[in-house]
């Protein structure tokens, strides 16, 4: 593989595009200090992936971008290219030639590329990693690491020989290895942590599932029979629905009848009634219409008496009206001649009027006419006159307007001029003020940063107290939760408790009629509190006799043995206070039992109850002796020769006689006993719970407080920052305003010379139209003057008609008075005939009335003699019907007696059979209430099957368990309530939750196994990479020290040198030494050397490395600066040695080295700051390293 060229553009220095192309054998590279030539060995370490700005004298990575001289700008980006001969295939890429490219732009972007693909810089690191070309290779040695080689401590002097022996690609792959150890340790940490806590959630999920399990089988079971309870009960009600429908319709049948003999019956009563209530009629209208006719008799002898009065009064009146009609008479012929006579003058004066009317019309006509004729033509002139006077007006107003308009235009571009000025100065006063504003606007962001980090700092404290808060909150609740359980689970307790569930039945009964049966005080178990380590041990001594019934004497035994046998409810046993007697051991047995280590005390002792029902404790408790365990209870019952009951804690017993009972219950059964301590140990937990919990409020509240305080704290920051931060809007929105503004003002001072320009020109045009108006002014004035001679004229020929006018004018006046006289005669005239009219008409009227008035009288005179003769025939007629109805009345009364006795004796009959109907009645609405009550029993029934079980009666029909009868499938779905009751609060969702956890478990258990599988398989990688790097560095270093002991005195003509290891036992760690012996001096370790013998150690030391590792190319920057002219001819003719093997590149300014060379370049700035390469002779190159 060959270096064929190198590319640079915009490199440091070499701020345009370089190429330098290189030959095999040695290349060489000169200039003076500070030309740039060393910026070539940096630009090929950067390409090949330098990651140190700092190795590259630079202070971050973007100086290697040129930055710029005196003469030119900086550039934005930084290239280099390195193309490579690849036809050996020494890089593993299937190209011939491989190009290398790295980029930097200024703002930090990087690119990478391979043949001008992009790539990452990993990939061109990997690409040359354990080439020996790498950017920290061997292949590249500059001055400065030639003094790294000879100055660092042996242990990093090794990083050279790891290099030349190929290792590094094995520590990398080993930190890569390192870091998936950790990570996997990670992991494995993480997956560790989360399994503790499933485990800490497995126990009581699986407690909780188990329950759950139980809870679900419980309820399959309460399914089971409560279906096959409801199923019986809802067959048996249906058949005792069909009982009582049957008895209902018989009940129906019968009330059917009686009701239709009640109806035939009440028909018979209501005619009889009707007949009656027809005869109350008839007898209340014969007695009515008595009455009538009495009164109108009386009306009617009235009405006659009245009548002959009135006759007599009428006859007198006729003869006076006759008289007044014969004046009225004569009268109206007298008036109707007098309106004869007024009416012919009043048409003679009409017929004058209208003549003299008619003359004045044609008066008007002809001065009419003579108007017209006169002053037509003067007013048409007069007209053209006005017309001829507007237009001049309307000139003098135009030029009025002009005058004034050219007066504005000329003030407006004077007050432009000023304007002008003014704001010129007011934009050097706007310029100051946007200044001010951003010096105020940069002081009020640094105050809303500052703001701002203190608002971050107040809510990460916040946010740690919430979280604190949250822990305590959670906490508060959980116990808010197990209150409330516990409170649920002792109400559901005390409900069993005062329902007496787990007692017998007769017991439950009696005990339910405490109240009714004064003198029981209570079941034996009722009466005593038990210490909780003795439960079990009393439970079992007690036995059934726990729910024996304690009462104050025989008496009331009796009367409660009575009430079960009224009620049927069961048996009981009693203890009356009265007659059962104490039962105790002998002091002599009590003294040999209270030195036995197994002895415990008597039942009776370890209990408390009251004194008063003490015989009866006594009695059931005061033989039975309380043992440690069962092996005790044994010896302490043949210390006492098998006379007593012994029972241990356990509950195991041997009994009196010696035969011993003992074993174990099923768990979870709840007992009296359980459930009087359970209640007793849930109040005082609910206690203890209700004081932590005031106690978890109180610290709750401390942090709310808190909390409170802090957010306080963070709304007045943010209320400072949003004040700070509105102050920066409004600074940001006055800076637009004053920018708008200044902007506005720069344009207004660029319109104030086109609106000076624009008002200049309007000026002239406003001239011009002056000018033109005052001509038309002139010739509009000259028309107005001929046109008012003309008008001059035509008055004066008007006046010769004004004297014919003036005669006519003179007789219309003596007409219009002539016609006004007339007029007044006529109204006169016309309001004489009017009242004699009105007169006439009067008397008319009179008359009229007159007559009326006689021939009503007349006529009134006939019909009273009529009326009183009709009411004398009717007052006979009325006289005879009165008795016929006195007659008839008398009849009736006595009908109406003989129907009341009928109806009397019909209403007695009426109500037997009403009897016999409500007393069916009553049967039928109790059938009706039964057959209801039945039906919404089986309804229920059907309901809870559908609602609890989705099951219809025929379903439910299938699934009746056999051989259960309905009192056995009550009591079992009692007893399976009562026991799904006492399993309390049931979280269903743990049967899944505890599958969900296990899985999960199960899975990261599977995965800590694989993760400590592949942490194993991690460190046997490593040991491998560990063992294959010590053979590889081993090898390698010995070769190397070999070629190192050969080249050494090749370099300087005799001497010795040697490679030593420090700590030959740890190979991946040791330091290396360095001991050299130049020709004629003592061996001595390197660092005692002088700088020429130092430096020629190393380079030999760089020729031993390249004999074991042949490299393709290699670069050299000054490395025999320190040399001597002597050791530098050697140095450069030891180099021709390698020409068929290893490119070289080499900056120098050493003549000997320059002269071995096969080309040389120089660099030079000729321009400052920019670095130059030019192709040089070796006769030039004295002049140009200078």
């Amino acid at each position: 593989m060959l270096l064929k060229r190198l590319e640079m553009n915009g490199f440091k220095s070499f701020a345009d595009k370089v190429a330098i192309d290189f030959v095999p054998g040695m290349t060489a590279v000169v200039g003076p200090n500070g030309s740039g030539k060393s910026n070539i060995t940096e630009a090929i370490r950067w390409v090949l992936g330098e990651q140190s700005a700092k190795s590259l004298r630079g202070g971050r990575m973007g100086d290697v971008i040129f930055a710029g001289s005196d003469t030119r700008k900086p550039i934005n980006f930084a290239e280099v290219s390195l193309i490579l001969e690849n036809e050996d295939h020494f890089l593993p890429l299937d190209y011939s030639e491989v190009a290398v490219t790295r980029r930097i732009y200024r703002n930090g972007d990087s690119e990478f590329l391979i043949n001008k693909e992009n790539c990452r810089l990993k990939d061109i690191v990997d690409l040359f990693m354990d080439s020996g070309l790498g950017r920290e290779s061997f292949s590249i040695i500059s001055q400065g690491k030639i003094d790294e080689i000879l100055n660092s401590k042996p242990e990093e002097r090794r990083s050279i020989f790891e290099e030349a022996a190929g290792v590094l690609k094995y520590k990398h792959r080993k930190k890569q290895a390192e870091n998936k150890l950790f990570e996997t340790e990670e992991n494995l940490n993480r997956v560790q942590d989360i399994l503790y806590e499933l485990e800490g959630q497995l126990e009581p999920l699986e407690m909780q599932a188990s329950i759950a399990k139980d809870y679900l089988f419980q309820q399959e079971e309460l399914e089971k029979y409560e279906v096959t309870l409801l199923a019986s009960e809802i067959s048996s009600l249906t058949e005792k629905l069909a009982e009582v429908r049957k008895e209902f319709g018989e009940n129906q049948t019968v009330l059917i009848k009686l009701r239709e003999e009640l109806h035939a019956e009440e028909a018979i009563v209501s005619r009889e009634k009707q007949a009656l209530n027809e005869t109350d009629i008839a007898l209340d209208n014969l007695q009515e219409r008595l009455l009538v006719e009495t009164e109108k008799l009386e009306q009617l002898e009235g009405e006659r008496n009245l009548q002959l009065e009135r006759k007599k009064h009428s006859s007198e009146n006729e003869q006076v009206y006759a008289e007044t009609l014969a004046a009225i008479t004569e009268k109206i012929t007298a008036l109707e001649e007098q309106r004869e006579v007024l009416s012919s003058s009043k048409l003679e004066k009409q017929t004058a009027l209208e003549i003299a009317v008619k003359a004045k019309k044609e008066l008007e006509a002809t001065l009419s006419k003579y108007d017209d004729l006169s002053e037509e033509a003067i007013e048409n002139r007069k007209s053209d006159y006005i017309d001829l006077r507007h237009t001049q007006t309307t000139i003098n107003n135009d030029l009025g307007y002009i005058e004034r308009q050219i007066g504005q235009i000329t003030s407006r571009i004077d007050k432009l001029d000023l304007e002008n000025s003014q704001h010129v100065d007011e934009r050097k006063d706007m310029l100051a003020q946007i200044d001010t504003t951003k010096t105020h606007l940069t002081k009020i962001q640094s105050e809303l940063t500052e703001q701002m980090e203190i608002y971050r700092e107040v809510q990460q404290t916040l946010a740690k107290q919430e979280a604190v808060f949250g822990t305590q909150e959670r906490a508060l609740y959980k116990h808010y939760e197990t209150v409330q359980q516990m409170k649920s689970r002792k109400e559901t307790l005390e409900e069993l408790a005062d329902d007496y569930a787990g007692f017998f039945q007769g017991v439950r009964e009696v005990l339910k009629a405490k109240k009714e049966i004064p003198g029981i005080h209570g079941a034996l178990v009722e009466l005593i509190d038990i210490p909780a380590k003795y439960q079990q041990a009393m439970e079992t001594a007690l036995g059934a006799s726990a729910q024996n019934v304690v009462v104050e004497d025989d008496r009331v035994a009796r009367e409660a043995i009575s009430f079960l046998k009224k009620t049927k409810s069961g048996r009981a046993t009693f203890l009356p206070l009265s007659t059962i007697q104490p039962r105790e051991l002998p002091a002599a047995t009590k003294n040999a039992l209270s030195n036995q280590p197994a002895f415990i005390a008597l039942a009776s002792e370890v209990i408390s109850f009251d004194q008063k029902v003490s015989p009866v404790i006594l009695n059931a408790l005061g033989t039975t002796i309380l043992a440690k365990d069962l092996k005790g209870a044994n010896t302490l019952a043949r210390l006492v020769n098998f006379r007593y009951r012994i029972v241990t804690l356990e509950g195991d017993v041997v009994n009196a006689g010696g035969s011993m009972t003992g074993g174990a219950t099923k768990g979870g059964k709840s007992s009296i006993l359980t459930r009087k301590h359970e209640l007793g140990q849930l109040a005082e937990k609910i206690a203890e719970l209700n004081n932590s919990t005031r106690e978890l409020e109180s610290a709750v509240q401390v942090a709310k407080d808190s909390m409170s305080k802090k957010r306080e704290e963070l709304e007045e920051t943010r209320v400072i920052g949003e004040n700070l931060r509105l102050q920066e809007k409004e600074l940001l929105g006055k800076l637009d305003r004053e920018t708008e503004n200044l902007e506005r003002f720069n344009k207004q001072l660029q319109l104030y010379d086109i609106e000076k320009a624009d008002g200049s020109e309007e000026l002239n045009k406003l001239l011009e139209r002056k000018e033109t108006l005052l001509q038309e002014q002139v010739e509009i004035a000259k028309q107005i003057e001929k046109t008012d001679e003309e008008i001059k004229a035509m008055t004066s020929s008007s006046k010769a008609l004004e004297s014919k006018r003036t005669a006519d004018l003179e007789s219309l006046s003596s007409l219009k008075a002539q016609i006004a006289a007339k007029r007044e005669q006529l109204q006169s005239a016309v309001e004489a005939v009017d009242r004699v009219t009105t007169t006439l008409h009067e008397n008319y009227e009179q008359k009229e009335a007159a007559e009326q008035k006689l021939a009503s009288l007349k006529t009134n005179l006939s019909s009273v003699h009529t009326s009183e003769e009709s009411a004398r025939k009717s007052i006979e007629e009325l006289r005879k019907d009165k008795a016929e109805t006195s007659e008839k009345l008398n009849q009736t009364r006595q009908t109406r007696t003989e129907l009341q006795e009928k109806i009397e004796l019909l209403e007695a009959e009426l109500t037997q059979k009403n009897n016999q109907i409500s007393f069916y009645v009553e049967q039928k609405n109790n059938a009706e209430i039964s057959i209801g009550r039945l039906e919404v029993d089986i309804t229920n029934r059907i309901d809870r099957l559908q609602e609890a079980y989705l099951l219809t009666p025929e379903q439910a029909e299938e699934k009746i368990l056999p051989e259960v009868d309905t009192e056995q499938a009550r009591s079992k779905v009692r007893l399976l309530k009562r026991s799904i009751d006492e399993l309390g609060i049931v979280n269903i969702g743990a049967i899944e939750e505890f599958d969900r956890i296990q899985e999960r478990f199960d899975f990261l258990t599977g995965q800590q196994a694989d993760l400590l599988a592949a942490k194993e398989t991690l460190f046997k990688v490593m040991d491998e990479m560990d063992e294959e790097m010590k053979i590889r560095f081993s090898e390698s270093f010995e070769a190397i020290k070999t070629e190192f002991a050969i080249v050494f005195p090749e370099l300087f003509g005799g001497g010795s040198a040697e490679l030593v290891l420090l700590d030959p036992e740890n190979l991946l760690t040791t330091g290396i030494d360095i001991v050299v012996q130049p020709p004629g001096k003592k061996l001595q370790n390197l660092s005692l050397r002088s700088g020429g013998e130092r430096a020629l150690t190393a380079i030999a030391l760089l020729f031993a490395i390249i004999r074991v590792r042949p490299v393709p190319f290699c670069i050299l920057d000054e490395v025999e600066a320190a040399l001597d002219e002597a050791n530098v001819t050697r140095f450069s003719r030891y180099l021709k040695q390698f020409e068929s093997g290893t490119q070289f590149i080499v900056i120098t300014h050493r003549k000997g080295t320059m002269e071995e060379a096969d080309v040389l370049y120089g660099v030079t700035m000729q321009e400052s700051g920019v670095s130059k390469l030019v192709s040089v002779r070796l006769e030039e190159t004295a002049e140009l390293i200078k």
